[in-house]
């Protein structure tokens, strides 16, 4: 079982024990990162919330930063971004598609095709908790993705939600995963702060697991990896 760190802390956390998940990387630079975290990123009785809105400093630098040993997320916001992509990354690059932002208006999927899977050990498809089975069977057969991170944070009013609140939809995608495609891998997200966590997703099917919000607290996430 191996231990992502899920985009955007795998920008930061670099460990031996976990594979760094940057970005997530648009075409062009989207300003603003740190005003949006400050009028945003809240915690609730539910889980944090956040509406940052995929703000990083674009493909073309995020390709200068990569190191083989981890997996650059994209997502494309634009009808043209995925050509774009394509002639820009490298084939032998490790990808995760983010296709669920719940901050962004749209995500454009057209052209995800492009990519050529084999030349890469990681090609994951990164779900929304609201993706629905007929979408992700689409999403499989269609782009050819060896792994299927389930999930990414749920929409809300005030932006997305993560946390503890993800386990079901995240439970609801490994058991039709394992039914439908068991060939593929499931990298689990959601809600994981404790090994107690992380082995009732492995028990269920899971093959793999992201950090994502538990990496506020060091002291967790040490303990984690």
């Amino acid at each position: 079982m191996k231990k992502f760190i899920a985009a955007p802390f795998g920008n930061y956390i670099k460990t031996k024990n976990t594979i760094s998940v940057s970005g997530s990387w648009t075409v062009d630079k989207r300003t603003g990162r740190i005003i949006q975290i400050a009028k945003t990123l809240r915690y609730t009785k539910k889980g944090w919330v956040n509406k940052i809105g995929l703000r990083n400093p674009g493909v073309e630098f995020g390709i200068t930063k990569y190191r083989e040993d981890e997996v650059f997320s994209i997502a494309g916001i634009e009808k043209e971004d995925w050509k774009i992509f394509a002639e820009k990354i490298p084939e032998n690059f490790n990808i995760e598609i983010n296709m669920s932002c719940p901050n962004i208006d749209e995500h454009y999927t057209e052209g995800i095709e492009e990519f050529a899977p084999d030349t890469r050990e990681w090609f994951i498809g990164k779900i929304s908790p609201i993706t629905t089975f007929k979408e992700l069977d689409n999403f499989i057969e269609t782009f050819k993705f060896k792994q299927i991170h389930a999930c990414n944070t749920l929409p809300v009013d005030r932006g997305g939600l993560s946390g503890k609140e993800l386990i079901p939809y995240t439970t609801k995608f490994i058991k039709y995963l394992k039914s439908n495609f068991p060939k593929i891998e499931i990298i689990a997200g959601g809600g994981i702060d404790s090994i107690e966590d992380i082995e009732y997703y492995k028990n269920i099917g899971a093959d793999h697991v992201s950090f994502g919000t538990v990496c506020f607290n060091p002291l967790k996430l040490r303990k984690l990896i």
